[in-house]
């Protein structure tokens, strides 16, 4: 069952693309720039909260090597 959701979540990112341009207010989801800047604002107000680089092997091209 594992495999078979890995293998959905595989396809639904190879089919969908990476945002251009916001569409936060009609369908809640960031563009990439959106997602580094809530998570800067997030690292600036929340001292517990830190960007980490992740695991590359599932780094996002689109993405900062250390903010996965």
């Amino acid at each position: 069952m594992a495999s078979l959701l890995a293998s959905m979540k595989r396809t639904r990112e190879w089919a969908t693309p990476t945002l251009k341009s916001s569409a936060f207010l009609s369908r809640g989801v960031l563009t990439p720039e959106e997602f580094v800047q809530a998570g800067d604002e997030l690292v600036y107000k929340c001292p517990t909260w830190s960007w980490e680089g992740g695991d590359p092997a599932k780094a996002k091209s689109y993405l900062p090597k250390d903010k996965q």
